[in-house]
């Protein structure tokens, strides 16, 4: 399952983004850890461009009604810093979505929203990141107790780090991911996640009903 073809009706598009110098893949955990980021460029192709000259690779960009997978699923993503001796890319399948990150609550716009929910329900149905949301954080970040943008050791990084990361299972932000300065990022800020959590639980219990 290193690389997928379709999911659920996506075409799913190989676009590899290679480690600097084509080195060799590093292997990725099995921690049942997901991360959602934001572009914060808009149109895939140009975001894919970005992504591949930086070498920060996801292991999938989605929007315009399209999935985008640029590394396999056993071996590290590399859209995390690297903060020595931390190495958070080492643990989640990393997805950038096609979008804006915003303080207030938001969700993508369709053609980001779908295929994102799509590749979420399929991860969750191969036993790969459950559908749940670690530390039961809020989705407008009322725990934060502080104005975006949270593009620091904010509390939830905090909380990461003392007990959470790596063991707690399921869909983080990247501004829940601890270690990863000196370029905090704040993506995807206050995201409706338990809203795209839901649509993919749904998408699951139908697909699971199906005769097999």
């Amino acid at each position: 399952m290193d690389w997928i073809d379709y999911i659920f009706g996506f075409k799913v598009e190989k676009k590899e983004i290679r480690r600097p110098g084509d080195e060799r893949y590093l292997p990725r955990s099995d921690s049942g850890i997901g991360v959602l980021h934001t572009t914060e460029i808009a149109g895939l192709d140009q975001s894919w461009d970005v992504l591949n000259e930086s070498r920060s690779a996801p292991h999938f960009v989605t929007g315009e009604g399209r999935i985008v997978q640029c590394r396999p699923l056993s071996v590290q993503g590399a859209a995390l810093r690297t903060n020595s001796p931390h190495t958070p890319n080492k643990y989640p399948i990393q997805i950038e979505q096609v979008a804006m990150t915003h303080g207030s609550l938001w969700l993508p716009d369709e053609g980001t929203l779908f295929p994102t929910v799509a590749l979420m329900a399929y991860l969750a149905l191969n036993n790969t990141v459950p559908l749940r949301i670690p530390g039961n954080w809020p989705d407008d970040c009322s725990d934060l107790m502080s104005a975006p943008p949270w593009d620091n050791d904010n509390a939830r990084r905090t909380q990461a780090a003392s007990e959470l990361w790596p063991n707690e299972q399921g869909w983080w932000m990247h501004m829940e991911v601890p270690w990863a300065h000196p370029t905090w990022h704040w993506d995807c800020g206050a995201i409706r996640r338990s809203v795209m959590i839901e649509m993919a639980s749904r998408m699951t219990r139908v697909l699971e009903a199906l005769p097999r």
